[in-house]
């Protein structure tokens, strides 16, 4: 084998490596059993964002996000970031508790819940991931 044809062959049995080894890796956040059942999906993929970025439900109705990567939280707490927005009257909410620290971050595979009793738009973000775009609503229909 000459350099380049060398070179070549070696560097497409390292992509195939890599690719075998990702595979092997676990399911990256995606819905494999390591990912919990929720109407939301923070951080899919290991990525920085809600999927689906926004939901429709009813007032009464609770909403689940399930933590499918590390890192992330969900905050409805308008003191802990510009972009957080709820009606008046609204109660905030927080997978770190309303009155926690908006640097504490949910486990991978865990969920958190919340049931919204005001009607209107909730838009919420993971504080740590807020500069990234990680935002998501909850519309609240009566």
């Amino acid at each position: 084998m000459t350099g380049s044809t060398r070179r070549r062959f070696l560097g497409s049995v390292g992509v195939a490596t890599l690719g075998a080894l990702a595979g092997c890796s676990g399911d990256g956040g995606g819905r494999g059993s390591d990912t919990p059942e929720g109407d939301v999906r923070a951080g899919p993929d290991g990525r920085t964002v809600f999927d689906p970025e926004e939901v429709t439900v009813s007032v009464g109705e609770t909403v689940t996000w399930a933590f499918a990567s590390p890192n992330h939280n969900v905050s409805g707490v308008p003191d802990h970031a510009p972009q957080v927005s709820i009606p008046d009257g609204a109660e905030p909410f927080a997978s770190y508790g309303a009155d926690g620290s908006p640097n504490d971050v949910a486990e991978q595979g865990t969920t958190y819940e919340h049931t919204f009793e005001t009607p209107g738009a909730h838009t919420y973000v993971c504080v740590p991931h807020v500069r990234q775009g990680m935002v998501g609503t909850v519309v609240v229909e009566e």
